[in-house]
């Protein structure tokens, strides 16, 4: 037997945490976090070292791909067979119905595969289409939304170690390693970050429902009820120009519609505030005079308000905070990570907002056009059920599972039944996988090569690491970014491969990497590529195989260009017709609201069948307060029904101290599409369920509300005691 170890990187999250992986005789045992280069010095969370099992068959993992016969069952398939009929089917569509007919989902998983994405958008580009849908329009589109209508400052906002505040609302960094850019922390090592503003006598402010793990940080916590985010950050607003305590420097030479701003915010106390989220006066008094007195503070927001009532109010409320704060960099500050793969210039000056969706190509269900080059997600089936000719026809899921993620199951499901054809790439058989024509079993990440592009701009120092396959992928297994060769190849569509990100328009990338349509890049030639201006040779990367942090000269924000005058624009017409609508609103009062929840052992549909995810959450709990539990007669373990105005699931209630009362904490996307009158035989409840595709959306982005959904809550019977999961301790 022999036994080696190898530095490579985890690949289930933005944090790309540095780890070796002892292997031996071609099969990977354990990992363990390497500590060697990486910013975030040695850490691995549970889903790094799940991810092992997963390499060798946990979770269902497939070993084929499978194509659907006429019986209509999935068997298995060569992966030559199936991208050569598939190429066949896309090329067909493609010259009778044109480019918007065939569409692409990126999930989560997408977003881990540098070499997959880059191809995936490389096809995209090369047929034409703009029907480009993505996991980000279903839980934060509205911060795309606010970008739209602000702007973006381009400096950025100061960095968490140099923060002396941080306000963060609705989300929970030290659970799900998502941070920057929005949510305020660094993504690999949350806790330590957390600590370091301590340490240095910085301040944190938690705004969430439920006193999150992330909380225990917190110097000032504030649990509003769900969907008040914007009455809670407009009250912040109020009292900030009340006071006079905003950076008015800062507003003065970046902002317009300030007085349109301090109008619309008028009728938001710190007392309407108050009444309508249940917090006390004093908590978000307290708030605003902190952020007044901060000399580099840091305002934003995870999922949380951006799944809620008014996601797209509350998160540029949000915003409008930070702005008011001077929550941003200015000339002369220092820049921690300038890039290392693509080094970049930060300059004080903002950019003006583009409203991109009131510009065309439309969707052809909505008159709405791309939010950040995408079209809203919840608008997919209807684009596909619609009677136009330009309705989608075809449409390519890579690395999620969107049936199950879009919610309202009995909208979402007879829309992808109605495709010509649906394809899965993924690495498992998720409910959308059940229903498609072909799933293509891609690569697990240890069996390709990667970079760790996402790190480039969200490590908080200068890093890079490029990583060779682990150990080889079984037979019968295809690469991600090889699929989307293939189908071009035999479409006879040439490819153009290049470094694209987010806010730039695929064609205007000037750097090309020409792809033949007879033979298949080499994986490692396309890393090089990306490489071409980076400040570390790619030799000297393939030399270090637990990454460089190279030696960067001090950067510093430098000044906007002479005469530069585009602002960002606080209020707009359309933000104080919607500032005015919530301040006329009378809400309605509700037995209990479902609220969001995030957990450690598993992302989004990834690593909630792994072992260490259900020895902690057989099911997918119904957590709430201890008051609640004891007014609807409940104790751990009993069967509860909960019922929206959409549909309806059963669950297994369980306490939870750290929630308020008058909520209810599920996980989204545990359990199956549809489940029936067992939670623990379902392995779960999708409350996905008690979701709208139709009802209360939100203007733009179409978003569903899958947060604070009024619910009411019934006792179905108690759990019998000798029930495997009755006595199951709470464990996150």
């Amino acid at each position: 037997m022999t036994m080696q170890t190898v530095k490579t990187f985890c690949r289930n999250c933005s944090a790309l945490c540095a780890m070796e992986i002892d292997v031996e005789d071609g099969v990977p045992l354990r990992a363990r976090p390497d500590a060697s280069h990486s910013p975030y010095g040695g850490y691995l969370c549970p889903k790094g070292i799940s991810s092992i099992e997963f390499q060798q068959g946990a979770e269902n993992r497939l070993f084929a791909s499978l194509k659907r016969q006429a019986h209509g069952q999935l068997s298995p398939i060569s992966n030559d067979t199936a991208t050569q009929e598939i190429g066949d089917k896309l090329a067909a569509l493609l010259a009778e119905h044109g480019p918007r007919s065939i569409a692409v989902y990126h999930g989560t998983g997408a977003y881990r595969s540098v070499l997959g994405g880059l191809m995936e958008r490389a096809w995209v580009s090369a047929i034409g289409t703009p029907s480009f849908f993505s996991s980000m329009t279903i839980d934060q589109s509205a911060k795309w939304v606010t970008m739209g209508r602000m702007g973006i400052m381009a400096s950025g906002r100061h960095a968490f170690r140099d923060a002396d505040l941080v306000l963060l609302a609705g989300g929970n960094p030290v659970v799900t390693h998502q941070g920057a850019p929005f949510a305020l922390s660094e993504s690999g090592a949350p806790g330590r970050a957390f600590e370091h503003i301590k340490q240095n006598g910085g301040r944190i402010i938690i705004v969430d429902p439920r006193r999150t793990e992330t909380a225990r940080y917190a110097d000032l916590l504030i649990q509003p009820l769900p969907g008040h985010d914007a009455a809670v950050f407009a009250a912040i607003a109020h009292i900030l120009l009340r006071d006079g305590t905003y950076d008015r420097d800062f507003a003065t030479r970046h902002c317009s519609q300030l007085e349109e701003l301090r109008a619309a915010v008028v009728p938001f106390t710190p007392e309407l505030a108050s009444t309508r989220a249940d917090v006390p006066v004093e908590a978000i008094e307290t708030a605003a005079r902190w952020l007044g007195e901060a000399r580099r503070p840091t305002v934003g927001s995870g999922t949380g308000p951006s799944m809620a009532a008014h996601s797209n109010l509350a998160d540029h409320m949000i915003e409008a905070v930070n702005v008011l704060s001077g929550g941003y960099r200015r000339a002369g500050d220092r820049v921690r990570n300038p890039g290392t793969l693509k080094p970049k210039v930060a300059r004080e000056m903002a950019l003006a907002p583009t409203r991109s969706w009131e510009h065309a190509p439309k969707c052809v269900s909505q008159d709405v056009g791309p939010i950040m080059g995408e079209f809203p997600t919840a608008l997919l089936p209807a684009e596909i059920l619609a009677d136009s000719p330009d309705r989608i026809r075809a449409l390519i899921v890579f690395g999620g599972d969107p049936l199950v993620a879009v919610g309202d199951p009995a909208r979402a499901k007879p829309g992808f039944e109605a495709l010509e054809l649906l394809v899965s790439v993924d690495s498992r058989l998720n409910e959308t996988g059940k229903l498609a024509d072909y799933v293509i079993a891609s690569s697990h990440p240890l069996e390709r090569h990667d970079l760790s592009v996402s790190a480039d701009s969200l490590a908080p120092e200068p890093f890079v690491q490029y990583t060779e396959p682990v150990v080889a992928k079984p037979a019968g297994l295809i690469d991600d970014w090889e699929f989307f060769w293939r189908i071009s190849s035999r479409m006879g569509v040439p490819l153009e491969f290049k470094f694209w990100s987010y806010g730039l328009r695929y064609e205007d990338v000037p750097l090309a990497l020409s792809l033949s349509t007879v033979e298949p890049p080499d994986p490692e030639d396309l890393c090089r590529f990306l490489c071409s201006e980076s400040r570390v040779p790619f030799d000297t990367l393939k030399a270090s195989p637990g990454g460089v942090r190279p030696e960067v000269e001090p950067h510093f924000v430098q000044p906007a260009p002479v005469g530069w005058q585009q602002k960002l624009e606080l209020c707009p017409a359309d933000v104080a017709h919607e500032l005015a609508e919530l301040a006329r609103e009378v809400p309605q009062p509700v037995s209990m609201q479902l609220i969001c929840r995030r957990v450690l052992h598993a992302l989004n549909g990834a690593f909630r069948d792994s072992a260490r995810t259900r020895s902690r959450l057989p099911v997918n709990y119904a957590y709430m307060a201890s008051v609640d539990m004891a007014a609807f007669g409940l104790q751990d373990g009993d069967l509860v029904e909960l019922r929206s105005a959409h549909g309806t699931l059963k669950a297994l209630a369980r306490e939870d101290a750290r929630l308020r009362r008058g909520v209810v904490s599920m996980t989204h996307m545990f359990g199956p599409l549809v489940g029936g009158e067992d939670p623990v035989t379902d392995g779960g409840s999708n409350v996905g369920q008690l979701t709208s595709l139709g009802e209360r959306l939100q203007p733009i982005n179409f978003m569903p509300l899958f947060s604070g959904i009024p619910i009411d809550v019934r006792k179905i019977a108690p759990t019998p005691t000798t029930h495997p999961y009755h006595q199951e301790p709470l464990r996150v």
